[in-house]
């Protein structure tokens, strides 16, 4: 005969284990990422989760998700499953899930809250992170309060960028993000123009840069054409 638990079961729907014991924000109650969970030196290389089978030497380098949603729905499905994969790299820079400005405002911050969610919950497992921020519209910079000052931070600014019109935008949300966190240096996965990070460097601000995946192609074609019409002369 079989014994009959006495422990009730519960389903964890809502990943609440994914912020045990952090801190919370004023405002909305976002997970506050502590500084002792970051990173202190910039890694050598970044590379996209999609891309992972690039990585040439994982102790220098941090893993990112600046890559299509789709791309990482495991890992937001299942997080407590990839502890151990993203413990060989020397660090982890934050999730970054989409919250576009066109969103409805609720799902905006939902959205972000995954995000730093599980960026915390790396970090309390002794993984490095860097954060990613990741804002959408003007209404979630309340969500700065979360990050920790004086540290590296980690933005994607790769598709983000293209329309002038979201570059304007762009660069006041890093003016902002400058002014309250004070970062002791920003690692940009993509393009890290004057425009956008022109003010950062004029409060001395180190930008470390690192091309995008689609970058590094973009340069392998025309260094391939380059060549091809060298050779058809």
């Amino acid at each position: 005969m079989l014994r009959k638990c006495t422990t009730p079961y519960l389903r964890d729907v809502y990943l609440a284990y994914l912020i045990t014991d952090a801190r919370r924000t004023t405002i909305d109650e976002y997970p506050i990422i502590e500084e002792w969970m970051v990173a202190t030196e910039p890694p050598k290389e970044i590379i996209q989760w999609d891309r992972r089978c690039d990585t040439i030497d994982h102790e220098k380098t941090a893993i990112s998700f600046y890559c299509c949603d789709p791309g990482f729905q495991p890992i937001l499905n299942n997080p407590k499953n990839y502890v151990d994969k993203f413990k060989k790299y020397q660090c982890l820079i934050g999730l970054d899930a989409s919250p576009y400005d066109n969103m409805p405002i609720v799902v905006q911050k939902s959205q972000i809250f995954l995000n730093l969610a599980c960026t915390y919950f790396y970090g309390s497992k002794g993984i490095k992170i860097i954060p990613n921020v990741r804002l959408g519209d003007d209404r979630t910079l309340s969500s700065l309060e979360a990050y920790p000052k004086h540290t590296l931070i980690a933005i994607g600014t790769h598709g983000f960028t293209k329309r002038i019109d979201n570059r304007v935008i762009f660069a006041k949300q890093v003016q902002r993000l400058v002014d309250e966190l004070e970062p002791s240096g920003i690692c940009v996965y993509g393009p890290a123009t004057e425009e956008i990070f022109g003010y950062a460097r004029l409060k001395g601000i180190p930008i470390y840069q690192y091309d995008s995946y689609t970058m590094k192609e973009n340069a392998k074609d025309k260094k391939r054409k380059l060549s091809e019409g060298e050779h058809e002369r």
